[in-house]
């Protein structure tokens, strides 16, 4: 079996047998890798700590035919304050499963691991709002791996002339905003006013580390989770579990 080291976030755990783990690592240098971390189960194993979803950490794996195996792990940062604040971890939770869910298994791409690195970072902090942060997030992730929405150009027939009724219309299965002309070609199109249109534009194209001073409030901000949710939901076609458990969050906190 080869050996190889990576640096890694976890990303996804699954009990395993009697007292091993299985986790799933978006890695920098691999892409993402699955793994069994043998024994981990048990309070005093040496993976125990390491093993734990958001934990950053320094890994070194056996490459075996259908898993591989961890073999040594150092922890570089645990994020236990994530898992501490049940808000903040169900953004967090959600932002793993959304790249697990559409990464593909062993491509490299650095700019993923090093978005949710950061975004793991921010989230962890206090004094962020965290819904900017996510939408920043989806949004980035997004274009990374070629799903970026046109959110100036009309998606039927590039005109940038867009708007209409002090708004635009949104179609997620087709990409993006639609002209007046084009808007009966989108099907399931909704309206966005151009408070939540710009605003998604700021998220997309700017520092991630500066999203927490977009203000999202009141009907703005559930306009944008609208159109990312159904956008997300068009290219993942399945509806993911952490989402469903944020928003039920977010809705018992009113």
């Amino acid at each position: 079996m080869a050996l190889y080291n990576v640096d890694g976030i976890v990303i996804r755990v699954r009990n395993f047998q009697e007292a091993d783990k299985i986790v799933v690592l978006l890695t920098r240098e691999e892409g993402k890798v699955e793994a069994v971390a043998r024994g981990a189960r048990r309070p005093r194993n040496r993976f125990a700590a390491a093993t734990q979803l958001f934990s950053h950490v320094r890994a070194q794996l056996f490459s075996g035919r259908s898993l591989d195996t961890l073999s040594q792990v150092e922890i570089i940062e645990s994020f236990r304050q994530l898992r501490e604040d049940l808000v903040r971890m169900a953004y967090a939770t959600y932002a793993c499963e959304l790249v697990d869910t559409l990464l593909p298994d062993r491509q490299r791409q650095e700019a993923p691991y090093l978005l949710l690195l950061t975004s793991l970072h921010l989230f962890n902090e206090p004094d962020r709002a965290p819904e900017p942060l996510l939408r920043a997030f989806e949004l980035k992730l997004l274009s990374m791996l070629g799903f970026r929405p046109s959110l100036t150009a009309c998606v039927g027939c590039g005109t940038e002339e867009v708007q209409q009724n002090g708004g635009v219309r949104f179609a997620p299965v087709l990409g993006g905003v639609l002209c007046p002309q084009c808007s009966a070609e989108g099907e399931g199109a909704m309206r966005l006013s151009l408070g939540a249109l710009e605003s998604m534009k700021r998220l997309l194209d700017g520092d991630i580390r500066r999203a927490h001073m977009v203000r999202l409030s009141g009907e703005v901000a559930a306009e944008v989770d609208r159109a990312l949710s159904a956008y997300i939901l068009a290219r993942t076609e399945r509806r993911l579990k952490s989402k469903e458990f944020l928003d039920t969050l977010r809705s018992d906190r009113g």
